[in-house]
This record gives structure tokens, C-alpha cells and sequence, in this order.
């Protein structure tokens, strides 16, 4: 492992001062019949997992003054905390009352909260087991949180230690960085000289036909208010089935999502922008020692088309989308210098200014799809059902959707703040009835 965070990643600690992104997986594991295990149980089986899994075992460690990037430090912290939720429809309001503790990845960047013996969970047969693993972004995205969970709760876990961590002494960094300066700045000039060739070939091909054109941006809409201190949760749990009938379960997600959002804006007697758009996460390739390889791309939404053609024009967009942004010129002039010098990155990211409003925005809502694989987890005798993630709200996105799968199951979460969404339930309903709708496509 490399000692040093990639830029990305680095990007993704510093900007976490600014814009708290940490990542909360629900996992829900249903124990039947059998007995239900208490919090100091499951506590106990993460303290002898955790040393084994080497995600877990590591903590972020700053350079002085910030000359390089940070660095990977071993860490020994293992904190699981109990949360108080006894019944399923509690559970949405003690998840949002996290949102308000993030993790200080300096100490350890993650964290798991368990609540014992909770009755009435979609899916379930006997009481259930709910955990939220909460991680820090720069540790992980959604696809490689989701291997840290697998490894958590997979049967029978993982044996042996996860391979030490060697960070230098704070004058050999202070030191390092120092001498890489000059060539940093070198090379980002160099980096800098051909951007502008590349926007040039961009436009050439993209009129020639050759890349996919872009989307316009969406319209500020009073879902993009700034939100406070206020978070509200939903989930509508699925079968894959039922979101897959127009296409992928991405495009299924989509799909409602257009419908309710669309419903909402009517129904608050706001204007509905024919430009209505979805801010989406799409992976991309992994660069080594990267923890976070995803991008966002903007998703027309249409509103006011059927369902079936709306279906279908979404799935054509998504496609255009994934195109462009997988094009290495796009790559070129969209994504940071990774050669930037530390000290320049930092104060880069830290100089953004929450309060700015831009004139257009690359959605009305955001949403993030993660398969998780089988459900074949496990946790202490109860077997897992289903699984949920919640994306950060951000200065300029009051309301965002996760899509999340595990096996036949499908979660859409909802996470708003009440400046953007007074009314949750309402929207839930909406999100609800536009899922049916869905489900019944043809």
C-alpha cells in the first residue's frame, strides 16, 4: 500500500472540512426463529474481524504545513456504538440523527452503530439486526465501501492481520515535499498548455458526431436550497424485479425518480424546468492506489413523457453520458491535476465558497446506484435482507436518492433537509406511487 492518499482522495479529506461527505451503509440482517444478538455482541464480533481487514486498520495522517499530501497511518481505534431504535419505523429517524457526527478520519474513518433486536423490518420474518457502517469518503467510494462490508459481515470473515502501515517521520515529509515542488509546478504548466487543444478537439468531434453532446445544466429549482441542520430519511425497499421491467434497475430508479420529482415540483406549485435533470455517479477505472473512481454526469429526466418512452430516453442519455465522460480528451480538461502540489491542491479546495449559487446545475437531485452483490451476509445467526446508502447532501442539493442492491433486493433511500423538502412524507409518497408505476410498465 502506498503510503501517500491519491490526489483524489486527498481532494476528497480536505474538501470533507468544508462539505461533510461521509458514507452511511445500512445493512439489515433478519435473525427469524432465532435468537436476536445483542450490541456488545455484534461489538465484540467487529473487534476480532476489523485487525484482519487492512481498510480498517488505517487512519489518515497530514503532512506538515500540508507540503505533500497526506499520508496512511496504522490505526488501532475500533469504535461500534448502539444506537436506540427498537422498531423499523424509528430506524429512518436515528439514521439522519448521524448525519450530525461525522467521523474525524485523523483518529479512524470509520464507524459502526448498531441497533439490536429491531421488530417489524421489511422483509423480515423475526427480528432484525440493523448496522450502519459509516465511512469517511477518502477511505473508500460506494463500490469499495461495499467490499469493506462484504469483508465485515461475509461468512466466516477473514483470518489473519491486515500488513502494517509505514509512514515516514514528519521532517522526512516536510522535507519531501519541499524538494517535489519545483517539479510539481513544472508539471502542471505543462498539464495546463494542453487544455485548451484538447477543448478544441472536444468541439471538433463532438460537432463531427463523433462524442455525444453535452447537457445544457439544469435550472436552480427550490430542491437545490441550501440545506440546514435538518435531515430526514426514507426507504422503499423493492424487489429487483419491479425496477429492472424498463430496463436496468438504474434506469428503473431513474425513471421514478423523474416521475416524482416532476409530481413534487407540481405539487408545491413550482415550475417544472423542461430542462429537469439528475446529477448521477458512474464509475470509472480505477488509477492505482485510488480509493475513489466515480464521476458525475448530468441525466436529462424528461418530464411529461409516458413512461415507457421516458424510460427510453433516459437510458439513451445515461448511455451519451458514460460515453463522453469515459472520453480520455474529456478527461483531460474535466478531471483535477493530479500533479498540483499539495500545498496549492489544499488551498484550492479549501477556497471554495459554499454560499455561491451557480446560474444553472448538473441536476435537481442527485442519485447513486451501487450493486452490493449476493445476500449472503451474515451476523451472528440472522441472514441479511436488504441494504441502503444515503448520498451527502451538498451546498447546492437539498435532496438526494441512493440505489442500492443486495441479491433480489432493491432500496431506494431518500435524504433531504427541510429547506428543500418540508414535507418528506409527501415526497416519499410520491416516490412510492411513481415506483408502482414503474413496476406495472410495459
Amino acid at each position: 500500500m502506498s503510503p501517500l492518499l491519491a490526489p483524489r482522495d486527498a481532494r476528497t479529506f480536505w474538501a470533507s472540512q468544508v462539505i461533510p461527505s461521509d458514507q452511511f451503509l445500512l445493512y439489515c440482517f433478519d435473525h427469524g426463529d432465532g435468537p436476536s444478538p445483542s450490541a456488545a455482541d455484534v461489538a465484540d464480533l467487529v473487534v476480532g474481524r476489523a485487525p484482519s481487514i487492512p481498510d480498517l486498520r488505517i487512519r489518515v495522517a497530514p503532512a506538515p504545513f500540508d507540503l505533500e499530501r497526506p499520508s496512511w497511518a496504522p490505526c488501532s481505534v475500533i469504535d461500534v456504538r448502539e444506537g436506540v431504535a427498537r422498531s423499523w419505523d424509528r430506524i429512518p429517524d436515528a439514521v439522519a440523527r448521524l448525519f450530525a457526527r461525522q467521523v474525524d478520519a485523523t483518529v479512524a474513518p470509520w464507524r459502526l452503530h448498531v441497533f439490536p433486536r429491531v421488530s417489524g423490518a421489511p422483509r423480515c420474518t423475526g427480528d432484525a439486526t440493523v448496522v450502519v457502517l459509516q465511512v469517511a469518503h477518502c477511505l473508500a467510494d460506494g463500490r469499495r465501501t461495499a467490499e469493506i462490508a462484504r469483508e465485515l459481515f461475509g461468512a466466516g470473515g477473514r483470518e489473519g492481520g491486515a500488513p502494517p502501515v509505514r509512514q515516514a517521520p514528519d521532517p522526512v515529509r516536510a522535507a519531501r515535499g519541499l524538494a517535489a515542488l519545483p517539479l510539481d509546478l513544472a508539471r502542471t504548466v505543462i498539464r495546463g498548455t494542453r487544455v485548451a487543444p484538447a477543448r478544441a478537439r472536444i468541439a471538433e468531434r463532438t460537432a463531427a458526431g463523433a462524442l455525444p453532446p453535452p447537457v445544457p445544466g439544469c435550472p436552480i429549482t427550490p430542491l437545490n436550497a441550501r440545506p440546514d441542520d435538518s435531515r430526514d430519511v426514507r426507504m422503499l425497499v423493492r424487489e429487483r424485479a419491479d425496477l429492472d421491467r424498463v430496463g436496468t434497475v438504474t434506469i428503473g430508479a431513474l425513471t421514478a425518480v423523474s416521475l416524482a420529482v416532476e409530481r413534487y415540483l407540481r405539487l408545491r406549485e413550482h415550475r417544472v424546468p423542461d430542462a429537469l435533470c439528475a446529477e448521477v455517479m458512474v464509475a470509472r477505472e480505477r488509477k492505482s492506489e485510488e480509493r475513489n473512481s466515480f464521476g458525475n454526469v448530468s441525466v436529462p429526466l424528461f418530464p411529461g413523457l409516458p413512461i415507457g418512452e421516458r424510460a427510453t430516453r433516459i437510458a439513451a442519455a445515461l448511455d451519451d453520458a458514460r460515453t463522453r465522460a469515459a472520453d480520455p480528451l474529456w478527461r483531460t480538461v474535466s478531471a483535477p491535476d493530479e500533479t498540483t502540489p499539495a500545498p496549492l491542491d489544499r488551498i484550492g479546495v479549501l477556497s471554495f465558497d459554499p454560499a455561491m449559487r451557480p446560474a444553472t446545475m448538473a441536476g435537481a437531485t442527485v442519485i447513486s446506484s451501487v450493486y452490493r452483490g449476493p445476500s449472503d451476509l451474515e451476523l451472528l445467526g440472522g441472514r441479511s435482507v436488504f441494504t441502503a446508502g444515503f448520498p451527502a447532501l451538498s451546498p447546492a442539493m437539498g435532496l438526494t436518492h441512493g440505489v442500492h442492491g443486495l441479491g433480489d433486493a432493491v432500496t431506494l433511500s431518500v435524504t433531504s433537509s427541510r429547506t428543500a423538502v418540508p414535507d418528506p412524507e409527501v415526497y416519499a409518497t410520491l416516490l412510492d406511487e411513481a415506483l408502482r408505476a414503474v413496476a406495472q410498465a410495459r
